[in-house]
């Protein structure tokens, strides 16, 4: 026996109202996952950042004895 009791025309029914909160859900999704991967790409961008000014420049011993 089937273990839905409805009609065929219920099930039709149930069945495009979740393929309507699938296709939702997976925009939402997606739309959060292309959110996330931006914020992503900006702090890798702010590490890449910070990494440049912070390296030390290489400088000659007559440079830094001229500094000192």
């Amino acid at each position: 026996m089937s273990r839905y009791r409805a009609t065929d025309e219920q099930l039709d029914r149930e069945i495009a109202a979740v393929r309507t909160l699938v296709r939702v859900r997976y925009r939402r999704a997606m739309a959060d996952l292309r959110e996330l991967d931006q914020a992503l790409r900006e702090l890798k961008q702010e590490r890449r950042r910070r990494q440049v000014v912070l390296e030390p420049v290489a400088v000659s011993p007559e440079e830094a004895a001229a500094v000192a």
